[in-house]
This record gives C-alpha cells, structure tokens and sequence, in this order.
C-alpha cells in the first residue's frame, strides 16, 4: 500500500465513466505493470497534501475526469467519469477507463440529466491499499473502488443514514476523504444532520465494500455544541501531526449573525475542537479546495476558491488547525503582482490546485478563473488560470504568471464559454519527479469540452508544447460532455 503521509480531500473535483455502445477495451481499466512499479508518488515536503490518487496501486498518479451531461447509449445528459492512469512516463489518458452508471457493477442506472459527474474525493476506504473514488450526484454519493485493475466499475452507494441509533443523514454536498483518527484507513467526512441538529459526521473506514456502511461514526452537532450553522467541510492535515483534521466552514453563529467556523483536530479517540477559522464565509456546497505546505513550514495549509467573490483565500497551518504566526490572506486579479484584472463575473478562483511547478522546493498555486474574457473583448467567459508562487512568506504575487488559449503553445484559442479553467489538477508526471498541469474547460467545442496538459519545470509552468484531449479521444460517447468540468487526482 502506498503510505498516505500527508493525507486530504475536500470539496472539489472530477469523476469516472462507462456507456453503454463502448467497445469492450475501454470499458476496463488497464491493469497494473508490476514490472514497473515505483515508489514515486509519496508526498514531498512542498507538495500538495491531496494524496496523489493511485487506483491500481501502482505507485504512479491516476486522474479522474467528469463529463457530466454525455449521452449514455441513448441517453441524453446521464453523465460518465473517465480514469486516466498514471505511468513511469506520465498520465496515459490515451488508454483511459470509461465508466457509466451502465457499467457492469456501477449502481442504479443511467438517468436523462442524471448527470452523474462530481468526482469529488479519493482515498482508501476500505483499508485494500488501492484508492477509491467518490462520484457525487443528485444529494448521492457513491463509491467505486479501486483494485490491481484500476476502477472497473464495482460500486456501492452510500446509504444516506442509519448508521446509529442517532441516525445521522448525509447531506448533499460539502464532503471530503482523509484519515481523521489515525488508523491508517481513510474516513468519509460529510455535512449531516441527526434528526434533531445538523453537523458533522465521519462514516469512519474500513467502509463495507457491500453495503457502504462503515467501522464506526462520529458525529458533531456544531448548530448545538458551537453554535455554527454548517455551510461545508474541508479535510486534510493542518496541524502537522500526521492526522487528518476537519474545517467546518458556516455561513453564520446562531445568535450572533456574524460569520464563524472552526477546525476539529483528528485523533484516535475522536475529535478535539481547534482553533477558529478565519473564513470568508460561503453557505454554498462544493466550494474549491486544495491543501500544500505553502511556505515549507512543515504544516500543511488550505486554499478555499470563492468564484463568487472572485477570490482565493489562503489559510496557514499551525499546532492548533490556524497558524498564530502567519496571517491568512485573500488574493484576488487586484492583488499585488497577480495578472489581469479583477472584473465582475470572472470566477476567479472557479478552481484551485497546489504543488511544486518550478522545482524550487515551494509549493505553489494555480487558479482558474473559467469566465475570464480573453484578449479578443467578445470572447466572454474564455477563462484562464492563473500561477502563484510559494516562498517562506507564502503565496506572493512576485512571478506570477497567467495563460489562456491565446498563450503561446497552447492548442485552440479562446472563444465565447471555453470556460478554460473549470478545473485544474496538478499530477506527477512519472519518476523523475516533475507535475503536468491539467486544465479543463468544459465549455470548449460547444460544451462538449476538453481538457489540456501544461508542462511544468524549473521555469515554472510554460505553453510550449501543451496538448490537449477531448472524450472522444478517450473512446467516449460522441454526442454532450461538459468534459473536464470537474477533476480528482
């Protein structure tokens, strides 16, 4: 089993799919190369905390891409995931695995505007050493597990409650995978409510490959116990003790009115509530998320996308959840040294992902803004990203950089609604320890979507030489997509 040292997962991004009228090949995922196996993709001091995904456990990097209004047979706006799988050499999303919910396996089947897409978390829930993959869907969510072979298709939804005689029930949206109490097995982390208060609840692992159901649950009922009117859950490990911790993020303190949110600290015996959240605050589900040790303090730190705000808040890590010695921070287009400018609606911040793209030990950050407008003025809601580097302060604005389709190398142009930065996704590129940077934009090809490699190296992030792929590429159905809407890795 690869070791999760550094553990997380949040509210973010992507899927798995399988059609129906595929031929069989591309129904499977391709099995591991055992001969090849390496020990490439644990954490380094400066990557991102997200545990890079590893489906078939061959050590390498997977990425998970929805689609989620494809046609499945006929039909319409049902939604399918692909699995990229990762290789000595990169990603080979040439031989990706296509799943549906008409896949041998995959419960339920497919539904017209279904839109089974949210490829929303991965871990190891069931403690077999393969990561699993969480699909979220219609106020669902749904496990499909990983194997020697990758995702094939076998699934179980998580029932929505009946857990305990509290009976705590998932809420839609607002979850994420990490190992909240140490055992070395991943949890579950939702937004739920108990019948009687809502609050947090974690289905803690190993999860019954059956019925869904987990080893044990802890619930917090923070509208009670802290007075918190939970908005959304960000998991991963802020206090640097190797234990997944837990953000409860609100909209407001019952009684107050003013905004509030606070860190639950994992350990073995359940969680020990930290320090305050700093926010901003969001009642709104699915808000992106990424974690990484931002200025190499040894304490991972979250990064929270607000789209709406057009703005990226950076919060640091620290003993207690919050660092007592490093400010949290808001970036946005107006910020010191950041490209662009800051224009309604641009979305800045529709996406987030964190790593090392220059090779100089930081990690750094990539944001998408996917309804920037391009060089051309009528090319609305274009998109772009946007590249922010680490130091020992944290993220700066000195040697920003930005891209959109117009930049040198990059495949296309930017045209009405390409949204280029929908999604972003940094992924190890084989052994020799670089990132490719995917970036998905769903709007592309009148929403069909598409989804580009960027090369990364000690100049950072660069044009020269980008690709870019689609879901036909992949042996996907022809007709919808919305393809690289959202991406797990």
């Amino acid at each position: 089993m690869r070791r999760r040292a550094l553990t997380a997962a949040a509210v973010c991004a992507a899927a798995l799919v399988g059609t129906t009228g595929l031929a069989p090949a591309a129904l499977a995922a391709p099995t591991a190369d055992t001969s090849s196996k390496q020990a490439g993709t644990a954490a380094k001091q400066g990557d991102t905390a997200d545990a890079n995904a590893d489906f078939n456990g061959d050590g390498y990097q997977d990425l998970a891409i929805g689609a989620h209004t494809a046609t499945v047979g006929d039909i319409k706006r049902a939604g399918v995931v692909t699995v990229a799988y990762g290789s000595a050499t990169g990603l080979k999303y040439e031989t990706a695995g296509i799943l549906s919910q008409a896949t041998p396996g995959v419960p339920g089947e497919p539904v017209a505007d279904g839109k089974w897409r949210e490829v929303s978390a991965a871990g190891d829930l069931d403690g077999d050493g393969y990561d699993d993959l969480v699909v979220h869907y219609l106020q669902k969510n749904m496990v499909l597990w990983g194997s020697k072979d990758g995702i094939t298709g076998e699934g179980t939804e998580l029932p929505p409650g009946n857990y305990t005689s509290a009976s705590p029930k998932l809420l839609g949206g607002g979850a994420g995978v990490g190992d909240v109490n140490g055992d070395g097995v991943d949890d579950f982390v939702s937004r739920a409510a108990d019948g009687h208060s809502y609050g947090v609840t974690a289905l803690l692992g190993p999860l019954n490959r059956t019925t869904g159901k987990p080893a044990g649950v802890w619930h917090r009922a923070v509208d009670k116990l802290d007075k918190l009117v939970i908005g959304t859950v960000y998991v991963g490990d802020l206090t640097g003790d190797g234990i997944d911790d837990v953000v409860a993020s609100g909209g407001v303190v019952l009684g107050s009115g003013k905004p509030g949110g606070f860190v639950l600290k994992g350990s073995a015996d359940g969680w020990v509530k930290g320090s305050e959240f700093g926010g901003p605050y969001l009642h709104e589900d699915s808000l992106p998320s990424a974690f990484g040790d931002l200025n190499k303090d040894g304490y991972q730190d979250l990064v929270t996308g607000y789209p709406r705000q057009n703005k990226v808040y950076v919060t640091y890590g620290g003993k207690n959840g919050v660092s007592t010695t490093t400010e949290s921070r808001a970036y946005t287009q107006a910020s010191a040294g950041v490209p662009g400018a800051e224009e309604a609606g641009d979305k800045f911040g529709s996406s987030v992902a964190v790593g090392d793209t220059d090779k100089d030990g930081y990690a750094d950050l990539v944001v998408g803004a996917s309804y920037e407008t391009g060089s051309d003025a009528a090319a609305t809601g274009s998109g772009a990203i946007t590249v922010l580097r680490g130091s020992a302060e944290g993220i700066t604005g000195t040697g920003a950089t930005s891209f959109t389709q117009n930049s040198r190398g990059i495949p296309s142009t930017s045209e009405k609604d390409d949204h280029f930065g929908a999604s972003v996704a940094l992924v190890d590129s084989g052994t020799d320890g670089a990132k490719e940077l995917y970036v998905g934009g769903n709007g592309e090809d009148g929403f069909k979507g598409r989804v580009w490699k960027l090369a990364t190296g000690a100049s950072g992030v660069t044009g020269e030489g980008a690709t870019s792929f689609h879901l036909g590429t992949v042996g996907g159905p022809a007709t919808g997509g919305n393809f690289g809407y959202r991406m797990a890795g």
